[in-house]
């Protein structure tokens, strides 16, 4: 049996892809001295939905706050009566959560009626607020601050109110916006929770009068479309509710056309079941797009849209022609200048066309330019009939068969691509991980790894890659993105050819900054000379045309690359993988990482320089090697390598703070310690003036030296590993437990 809704227009077990966000939204109700919840959402996300699911569960939950849910309107511009309505949704809310009776949270009731319907306990309450409501109801400012302050005069009983506001629905311009920022500043001046929806690009607008807000929010919930996955549940479920037939290609098809919007898809499956369309094959689904596009919810919310800012038919003509043409120039982009003659409007009047645009993601607009956004087939569809039908002049019999077969000519096309994307290694998810481990460089020389290990068993490959010397250390990558998002005009696949942009040694310098141009290439045999050279010629001139000072290309191929061409990669400096090494490369990063964020005891402290207090810290490693059964020559060992290392930190950084940061982590068969201090070491002043310095040869035989520094300390330990890191350095040193 299904759920009872409240305010939610979907069954819980029906809402789909939003548990995380939903369990966040909730949680931060019954969190101590819990505050400000952000929802940054997509246009069209769902994230409306999302507020009205968490009431209903705070609702129903009752734990420690008493949840207020409102969504300010579009057209709503009066103050006083939002205010109003403000007042008399929450009043109601209250009483229901208090009778625990869902069914009068929406309810056609009266003041009166919610006077009678109150709690014994809470008449003198409630009858109080509504004489002050009908006392101040013709007084203007007062009675808005009255109205607006409600979720703090309901607060009783030790709990507080959890005030939800959505505002989706607020345009980026007008009266509507100035009446939504006076409600989220009384609403967040509140001493309880909130949580306040809008629009990701409308963010910073709708909260500009908070200026306290930012000290109050502790989270922010970036709400997306759904995933592919997600969206394809989506689909089933309301098709099987609705009784509408579907099948997996078909489900595909809708959900990579409409970019797994929720408020797309939720609109073409009730335009299915009032139309009887059985969504059963490609050309019932493109026949119900279409008249969609023509006519129907998606058309209506586009015209909403470019109505609200386009106020004469001539204007709305000027504007399609626009943005069509720029749509489908080779750039979809314009100078902001260019545009502004274009649509020959006054200044204010463009600004507030543009704004508009960009909030709705329907362009993304700089200080300099204008791109339109293509990513949504819905919108360059929507424009390219309106284009038609207003600016053209075609008969509108031509330009829904246009569409239609242009639609059906592309299901093919669309479908590859979600199938291609799927096939893809994974370059865009791999080169986020990079983060300086050391790896067997055979992993990224193809040639090398086709003669030591082509054929040969997984268990033998994986001993012979333990095995290996020749290590080779990846840049910490701080950014990456798609070739195509620095490059127009290089035609590649988000997925399968990326721009990495990392440093050497995790070391923030000119010197050691680099930048992977990584690409997945297509061969069903291994990639040839000329192939291969075509990719290198491809990424070197992204490489000159974005003025890459240090690269390194990284060609990746599934089934590696002919003598010729590994010959070639060699000549330019190339990297190359086939399939196989780029999954072990990817297995050895994601258990490195899976190790490091393994589960451990972990200790941390902080101690002085000098006075001694290195000794503070040998007794402390010393209690921690004993508990962990080290030999006792182990025990001396380890001390002594943090005496050292502690003296090092002391006597060789230039540290503001004059403390040394410790942290002892033990594993199930280490003991990791890891020494730290703020500040640069003189040696690193001298390499950037282009000396070499070492910290082991650093003031070597200075009378203020009392240890032997890095050398010692590599005979000491197992491992020892030597690092900068933000404003310090970082000393890593690890023994093994010998049993």
């Amino acid at each position: 049996m299904k759920q009872t809704t409240i305010l939610a227009r979907t069954a819980r077990e029906d809402f789909i892809g939003r548990d995380a966000e939903l369990r966040t939204i909730t949680q931060q109700g019954s969190a101590a001295k819990s505050r400000g919840l952000l929802l940054l959402a997509a246009p069209g996300a769902g994230a409306s939905e999302l507020l009205r699911q968490a009431y209903d569960q705070l609702f129903l939950q009752r734990r420690f706050s008493i949840p207020l849910h409102f969504a300010l309107k579009r057209g709503e511009a009066s103050e006083t009566e939002t205010a109003r309505r403000f007042f008399k949704t929450l009043l109601q809310q209250f009483i229901a959560y208090r009778r625990v009776d869902p069914s009068l949270c929406e309810a056609p009731l009266t003041l009166p009626d919610l006077a009678e319907l109150s709690l014994p306990a809470d008449y003198e309450l409630i009858a109080g607020l509504i004489e002050g409501f009908e006392r101040s109801e013709s007084s203007g400012r007062e009675f808005v601050d009255f109205c607006l302050s409600l979720p703090h005069r309901l607060s009783v009983e030790g709990r507080t109110a959890y005030s939800l506001i959505d505002c989706l629905e607020v345009p980026p311009f007008g009266p509507e916006l100035i009446v939504a920022r006076e409600l989220i500043q009384a609403v967040t001046r509140v001493n309880g929770p909130f949580a306040i929806a809008g629009l990701r690009r409308h963010a910073g607008e709708l909260l500009h009068a908070a200026d306290h807000l930012s000290r109050d929010v502790s989270d922010a919930i970036h709400i997306d479309c759904l995933s592919d996955e997600d969206a394809n549940r989506l689909i089933d479920i309301v098709a099987r509710h609705d009784a509408i037939e579907t099948n997996q290609p078909t489900r595909d098809l809708i959900v990579q056309q409409l970019t797994g919007s929720p408020f797309y898809l939720s609109e073409f499956l009730r335009a299915a079941r009032e139309t009887g369309t059985q969504l059963t094959s490609f050309l019932n689904c493109q026949r119900l797009y279409v008249d969609e596009l023509m006519g129907g919810s998606i058309k209506r919310y586009f015209d909403r849209i470019i109505s609200s800012v386009a106020d004469s038919p001539p204007t709305k003509r000027t504007l399609i022609r626009v943005l069509q043409e720029s749509a489908t120039s080779e750039t979809r982009k314009s100078s902001l200048w260019t545009w502004k003659k274009r649509l020959g409007l006054a200044a204010h009047e463009f600004e507030r066309v543009i704004e508009a645009l960009h909030v709705y993601e329907l362009v993304n607009s700089t200080a300099a330019f204008i791109e339109v956004n293509t990513d949504s087939s819905a919108w360059t569809d929507y424009l390219r009939a309106q284009y038609q039908l207003d600016v053209t002049g075609e008969p509108r019999a031509k330009v829904v068969a246009a569409m239609l077969l242009g639609t059906l000519k592309r299901a093919p096309q669309t479908m590859a691509r979600k199938y291609r994307r799927e096939s893809a290694l994974g370059l865009s998810d791999l080169l986020p991980q990079f983060n300086c481990q050391s790896i067997p460089s055979v992993l990224l020389h193809y040639d090398r790894f086709a003669a030591a290990y082509k054929g040969e068993e997984a268990e033998t490959i994986e001993a012979g890659l333990v095995a290996e010397s020749d290590l080779i250390r990846l840049p910490q990558v701080v950014h990456s993105s798609a070739c195509s998002a620095y490059l127009n005009t290089t035609a590649c696949d988000p997925n399968r050819c990326v721009v990495a942009h990392g440093f050497e040694e995790a070391e923030y310098t000119d010197e050691n900054e680099i930048i992977w141009l990584a690409a997945e290439i297509d061969s069903k045999l291994e990639a040839s000379r000329e192939l291969t050279e075509e990719w290198c010629d491809r990424l070197a001139n992204l490489a000159a045309e974005n003025r890459f000072d240090r690269f390194r290309i990284w060609l990746i191929a599934r089934e590696g690359f002919s003598a010729e061409g590994s010959e070639l990669l060699k000549q330019r400096g190339a990297l190359s993988s086939g399939a196989q090494q780029f999954h072990l490369l990817l297995a050895r990063i994601e258990s490195e990482t899976e190790a490091s964020t393994a589960k451990a005891d972990e200790y941390e402290m902080i101690i002085p320089m000098g006075e001694d207090s290195e000794f503070i810290a040998a007794r402390t490693v010393e209690e921690i090697a004993r508990r962990v059964s080290f030999r006792p020559e182990a025990i001396n060992q380890i001390k002594t390598a943090l005496v050292e290392a502690c003296i090092n930190a002391a006597e060789h950084s230039l540290s503001p703070d004059r403390k040394i940061y410790q942290r002892f982590v033990v594993e199930d068969d280490r003991l990791v310690v890891t020494v730290a201090s703020r500040g640069i070491v003189p040696g690193q002043l001298s390499r950037q003036n282009g000396q070499e310095a070492s910290m082991a040869d650093e003031k070597e035989g200075a009378k203020s030296r009392r240890g032997w520094g890095l050398k010692l300390i590599k005979t000491l330990m197992d491992e020892v590993e030597f690092e900068r890191v933000d404003d310090g350095t970082q000393l890593k040193m690890t023994k093994y437990i010998r049993k």
